[in-house]
């Protein structure tokens, strides 16, 4: 129960800790192994996947649709869409699985671009349980992408009315906001997603070099830059720098942002750093220096 509630909170380290803990002690337990295997899944822990799901076949448990979640879970981080798709079918087969089932169906269905499919699978999702908040969220990402804002918008409401504290779900509406060209909001729900994140280590731990936070972050230096806040903008991607190098897009904006400042020898190096990271991008690099 505990992993449950700290997942739903985007608290990752802490669920991971606790589910972990759990299955140590009674491995034979299905409940909640499901989402257990998603959180590994959002965690990018292929290994750890890959064995929750080989406990979950080689104990028997072939009836559950824990089960065919986890296997499902374990061959979408492998990018196997059309198998993951295939074993949530089978635990669809399974009264306890259908809500959750269809979710994750759906999620698969807009990682392949398959949107109407998506859809189906959401409404599906929401009629079995109406307070199935990733389904919610997951038509709120359709319409999203489908370019329709205010349906996306009512959708991202009802799930955040669900779970008002989960920085995911956050995320979303501050795209909404980007998507209006309401930046002042969209800063201020990125500022705050960035505070609930950072003080316990939310949703950061396990997740290579921080990667939801340094996102969050990102886009919150993106949008200081759109309202010309650029000292303030620099200061955040000179964090970014440090967090995470290797990234093309951080010294390529940081340059920029330099440039905004007249700070032409930083700029330089920055645009310098990027094209070392990306030769390939270097017409875009080449417009700034010229």
């Amino acid at each position: 129960l505990l992993g449950r509630i700290c997942f739903e909170a985007g608290r990752f380290p802490e669920a991971h800790r606790a589910f972990s803990s759990g299955h140590h002690i009674a491995p034979h337990r299905v409940r909640d192994m499901d989402i257990y295997s998603t959180l590994l899944w959002h965690m990018k822990r292929e290994e750890s996947l890959a064995q929750l799901a080989h406990d979950m076949i080689s104990i028997g448990r072939t009836w559950s649709p824990e089960a065919w979640i986890t296997v499902a879970n374990c061959f979408s981080l492998d990018g196997d869409r059309q198998s993951a798709l295939k074993s949530l079918r089978r635990s669809i087969q399974f009264q306890g699985g259908l809500a959750y089932a269809y979710t994750l169906s759906g999620h698969e269905s807009t990682a392949s671009d398959e949107l109407d499919q998506a859809q189906q699978s959401f409404r599906t999702a929401v009629r079995v349980d109406s307070r199935h908040c990733n389904a919610w969220h997951g038509l709120g990402t359709a319409y999203l992408r489908l370019g329709k804002v205010d349906l996306a918008e009512y959708h991202f409401k009802r799930a955040l009315s669900l779970n008002s504290q989960n920085p995911l779900l956050l995320q979303s509406a501050a795209a909404v906001f980007e998507a209006r060209k309401d930046n002042q909001q969209a800063l201020a729900t990125y500022e705050r997603i960035e505070c609930m994140m950072q003080p316990q280590g939310i949703l950061v731990g396990g997740l290579g070099s921080h990667h939801a936070l340094n996102f969050v972050m990102f886009k919150r230096a993106r949008i200081l830059m759109i309202l010309e806040r650029y000292d303030e903008a620099a200061a955040v991607f000179e964090c970014l720098l440090r967090r995470c190098p290797h990234e093309f897009n951080v010294p390529f904006l940081l340059g920029q942002t330099y440039t905004h400042l007249r700070r032409y020898r930083e700029a330089a190096a920055c645009l310098t750093r990027a094209l070392d990271i990306a030769p390939e991008n270097a017409p875009n690099v080449r417009e700034l220096f010229d």
